[in-house]
């Protein structure tokens, strides 16, 4: 007769492996052929994350240590936010391998979930390759376009769709630094982005919810007009192009023994669009839940770290137009763009100064209590 796992977990991600590594009698199912491919991120992650997961980093899989995230506005001029140390950009294959190497689950490779449903008081779980697999519980740790959430939970989520590249570049980056660009006109509700991979390399991207049939041509147009001026002639190397959910709000992620992780449940940083580390953290949780048999406490205790301030301040920045993003950096511009300058009561006034500014004063304010929130949560 067939085995019966305690717990089959639908895909081999970082959400995944994660659930893996604390769940002994577990099946982990994967379309893929080989852990860690294809890269399809932009690779950032947080170090307040490997602390969570008591992981220490690894050279084997850390690109480029970050201190700074540089926030580049649409007429050049820059907002710093300082944290030393604390991010890294990583190398996706080799992490993926590493976590895999932690699993206590067992990992097929290989085979496409086409559907699942719940007979006897277990979780089948058909695969393209005509198996079927049963369990208790049931993790989806599969991605945006979950099969988990749509077969078990009904549930559809938005997506945004963002094209990337691998890049090789002539000119030598700053690699602990992230550079993101904001631009409401060019971009609408988005960003671009350069994440170093090494001196010479990056993942170079963007994505935007309104204007995502124009990404390839809006790319071509960064690449040119402000990668090549600032870092020479570049060479694609690798499509890491992808898309990502993008939610106003959180989701159900739990129901009759069945859990949602990561991107499936849309479970990303509302501000960056970043994902592995909230993914890592909610397949802990989901293990969890099923070590305690209490399934029940899974979505309060995502919630308690996934705060919907996120949400709230996605909202208010997407918000500002060109012209109060340009006056906050004149704003900034003397003080080395540093944020946290606002606090001083000489930038008040020079911020009052500004009309868009001063007609979104209150967003700006609830804006620096979430990050301030945030940034003491998580230094």
């Amino acid at each position: 007769m067939e085995k019966v796992f305690n717990t089959i977990i639908v895909g081999a991600g970082p959400g995944g492996l994660s659930a893996g590594r604390y769940l002994k009698d577990a099946l982990i199912l994967d379309q893929k052929k080989e852990i860690g491919l294809p890269v399809q991120c932009a690779e950032g992650l947080s170090k307040r994350f490997l602390d969570e997961m008591d992981i220490s980093p690894e050279p084997e899989w850390i690109s480029a240590t970050i201190d700074t995230t540089q926030i580049v506005l649409p007429n050049g001029k820059e907002i710093n936010l300082y944290f030393p140390g604390q991010s890294y950009v990583i190398d996706r294959k080799g992490f993926e391998k590493f976590l895999a190497r932690m699993s206590q689950a067992e990992i097929r490779l290989g085979q496409r979930v086409i559907d699942i449903e719940k007979r006897g008081g277990l979780w089948e779980v058909k695969t393209r390759q005509g198996k079927i697999f049963r369990s208790r519980y049931l993790i989806g740790a599969d991605g945006p376009f979950s099969i988990v959430r749509e077969k078990v939970f009904g549930q559809k989520i938005r997506v945004l769709p963002v094209v990337e590249y691998l890049v090789e570049l002539t000119n030598n980056l700053d690699t602990s630094k992230l550079l993101i660009y904001l631009d409401k006109d060019w971009l609408g509700t988005g960003y671009a982005w350069i994440f170093p991979k090494s001196k010479n390399r990056a993942n170079i991207g963007l994505g935007s919810v309104e204007k995502k049939e124009n990404l390839n041509k809006l790319l071509r147009d960064f690449l040119e007009n402000r990668v090549k001026k600032k870092f020479g002639p570049y060479h694609l190397l690798e499509n890491r192009s992808s898309v990502g959910p993008w939610l106003e709000g959180p989701i159900k992620m739990v129901k009759d023994n069945a859990f949602l992780v990561g991107d499936a449940a849309g479970l990303v940083d509302a501000i960056s669009g970043g994902g592995i580390g909230n993914a890592m953290l909610s397949g802990r949780l989901a293990a969890e839940a099923i070590l305690n048999s209490d399934p029940s406490s899974y979505q309060k205790q995502v919630q308690s770290f996934f705060s919907e301030d996120l949400f709230q301040a996605q909202k208010i920045l997407y918000s500002f137009d060109n012209q109060t993003l340009n006056e906050l950096g004149q704003v900034l511009e003397k003080k080395n763009g540093d944020i946290f300058y606002l606090k001083n009561p000489q930038a008040l006034l020079a911020f009052l100064s500004k009309p868009h500014l001063r007609k979104n004063i209150f967003g700006f304010l609830k804006l620096l209590l979430i990050y301030a929130k945030w940034k003491s949560k998580n230094t």
